[in-house]
This record gives structure tokens, C-alpha cells and sequence, in this order.
């Protein structure tokens, strides 16, 4: 596969002159007191990108909260220890990884301590806003373990089995095994390049063992089910929460809708949302089911599915992804509105 230059990417990076921080010479950086990170309600490319981005750049893979099923599997499939849980960010310098906005960042953190972001999401809502500089490496690829897998080859990082082993497990997540519309080629061809490091033959059997370790909710609350996967966005200055939970059996978490509106109610009231939405995305028939909690957040719906619901549920087919299909069209709603 050929290189080609950066998609959909901004990178800033200056001599060790200016004290910045360099993602094009790691060995410019001083790294004692760095940590990585990703977004809150971290999800499995959120862990795994962090402890990739430790290994290539230095310093310590952490993650803001407790990890979900689905990542916990990957980490004992393959041999590999848990991120730290850290609660206080205060004292350490900050790389983020998996996301850019201020919604999703965990509250200690100041945004004066962040020194790089590696992320594959668009830059819109509301973005840390810092007055350093901050390098940056962002991409329209799947998942941001593709694209630190890119940067380790490019910098000659000798990634261990175990890295290559959750790498690839954070590209098979963030994609859906390939089947979502974030997919790149990108992500294809660097899942096969893991895959022989970690010595995994069947791609589509680790992820389909990820897809089960992941539907099984049954044991959970559905306040817990509501912000597994879930995210804050800032849309034309309304607040505004969109959760997903991705499932093979999404009958069983249809079945259990009128405990998830009561969670959505209590929650958007507890948080004061202006707007919050909650996918049961069905990942073996590829098509969404979404849920809202008032009328406000109904109109917003009409307005970015083109669909008034029948019932207090709408089925989107084809859709499955919460980055490129559901909150695109949400934000676009809610700023028209």
C-alpha cells in the first residue's frame, strides 16, 4: 500500500526550541511527566490508542474512567494490562487521543496542560481551545489506533505483540469489523499488518468474539447502558448527549425501552441537556434504533431524519455509525433549528 500525504489532517510541530511538543522526533520530548488519554466513557479505540501512543511517544497510558466489556476482553485476549484509572489530571502534562472536544474531556484536566492530539474526529462543536501550541495529527480515518499504527511504521516503533494485539482489536471496534461507514482502506491494511504481528490469522473471528463480549448488557442498569458509549457535544450552542450501545441482540435492549427512557429522562434533567438521543444500534442487521426523551429533542429528530416516527422509536437502516451518521445529522438539525 502506497503513502499518501495526511487525510483531513493538521499536524503542528516546531523545534525543541519552542518547547513544543514533537510528533515527527519523539526523542525531542521530554516525557517524565506525560500521560495519555482519552475521552470520558472510554471505549475500547479510547483505551487501546492510549497505551499505543505511550509506547510510540513515551510517557504513561491512562484512561478517565472504568473500562467497558468490550475493551476488558480485548485486554485478556491479548495478554495485556489495564491503562491506570486516573482520577486526577491536574499535576501531569496531557496527550489526548480519540477525540478534540471540551465536552468529552475529563474534568481535571486544564487545557494548558495539553501538549498533542491524535484523534479521527471532525473538529467541530466545541474543541479544546489552548493558547500553546499543540501538536496535532487528525485524519478521517476509522479509528485512531490506524493512525498510530501509521505514525510507530513511520518511526521505525517496534510494536510488541501485545500493542499489536490491541491495536488491532481498537481498529475492529471503532469500525464495526470493517462493516461501518468510517471504514478506510487505511484501517484494512494496517488491521492486517497487527494481525501478523499478534499472530491472529482470523481477523473476522476476534471480531466477532468482540461483538459478543460486547452485547451482553443483561446485567447492567440502564442508567450504566446509557453512558457506556456515550458522548457530550456542544451543537449551536445548545448541550446535547448522544449514547450508543452497539449489539448483536439489540431486541434485548429494545425490550427493556421504557427503563432506558426513564434513565434518559433523570439524565437529561440531572445534566441539564438541552437535547439527548440514545442509539440501540444493531450491529448484525446494521441499522439504528433510535431513542429521545421530549418533544424537544422529537423535533430534532424530524428535522434530521426527515421521518416522523410512528412510535417512541425510530429504526434507521443502514445506519450504524454515531460519528459519520447519527451525530452529523443531529448537529445539522440542531443548528438549523
Amino acid at each position: 500500500m502506497k503513502s499518501s500525504p495526511l487525510i483531513a489532517a493538521v499536524i503542528v510541530a516546531v523545534s525543541s526550541a519552542s518547547h513544543a511538543f514533537d510528533l515527527q522526533q519523539p526523542s525531542n520530548n521530554n516525557t517524565d511527566n506525560l500521560v495519555w488519554t482519552g475521552h470520558l466513557s472510554p471505549d475500547t479505540d479510547t483505551v487501546m490508542s492510549a497505551m499505543l501512543a505511550a509506547h510510540i511517544y513515551g510517557g504513561t497510558a491512562t484512561v478517565p474512567e472504568k473500562i467497558n466489556p468490550e475493551s476488558e476482553f480485548v485486554l485478556n485476549f491479548c495478554n495485556a494490562e489495564s491503562p491506570r484509572i486516573e482520577s486526577d489530571y491536574s499535576q501531569f502534562q496531557v496527550g489526548l487521543v480519540d477525540f478534540n472536544q471540551t465536552t468529552q474531556l475529563a474534568p481535571t484536566i486544564d487545557q494548558g496542560s495539553i501538549v498533542a492530539v491524535i484523534d479521527h474526529h471532525a473538529i467541530g462543536g466545541s474543541p479544546i481551545n489552548t493558547s500553546q501550541i499543540v501538536a496535532m495529527d487528525i485524519r478521517g480515518w476509522g479509528s485512531a489506533a490506524t493512525i498510530l499504527a501509521d505514525n510507530a511504521e513511520k518511526l521505525d516503533v517496534t510494536l510488541p505483540k501485545h500493542l499489536a494485539c490491541v491495536g488491532l482489536g481498537a481498529i475492529l471496534s471503532d469500525t464495526v469489523v470493517f462493516q461501518s461507514a468510517t471504514t478506510t482502506d487505511y484501517d484494512k491494511h494496517y488491521a492486517e499488518k497487527l494481525a501478523g504481528i499478534a499472530g491472529i490469522s482470523d481477523l473476522e473471528d476476534f471480531g466477532q468474539q468482540m461483538l459478543i463480549a460486547k452485547s451482553d448488557l443483561s446485567h447492567l442498569s440502564a442508567d450504566t447502558i446509557l453512558t457506556m458509549d456515550y458522548k457530550n457535544f456542544e451543537y449551536g450552542g445548545k448541550k446535547v448527549g448522544i449514547g450508543v450501545a452497539e449489539t448483536l441482540t439489540a431486541q434485548q435492549l429494545i425490550d427493556r425501552k421504557e427503563e432506558l427512557l426513564a434513565a434518559m429522562k433523570a439524565y437529561k434533567q440531572a445534566n441539564n441537556l438541552d437535547h439527548l438521543f440514545f442509539s440501540i444500534t444493531d450491529t448484525k442487521d446494521k441499522k439504528a434504533n433510535l431513542l429521545w426523551v421530549d418533544d424537544s429533542d422529537l423535533k430534532v429528530i424530524k428535522t434530521a431524519f426527515e421521518h416522523t416516527p410512528a412510535t417512541d422509536i425510530l429504526t434507521l437502516e443502514g445506519i450504524t455509525s454515531r460519528k459519520r451518521q447519527i451525530g452529523p445529522a443531529i448537529q445539522n438539525a440542531v443548528e438549523s433549528l
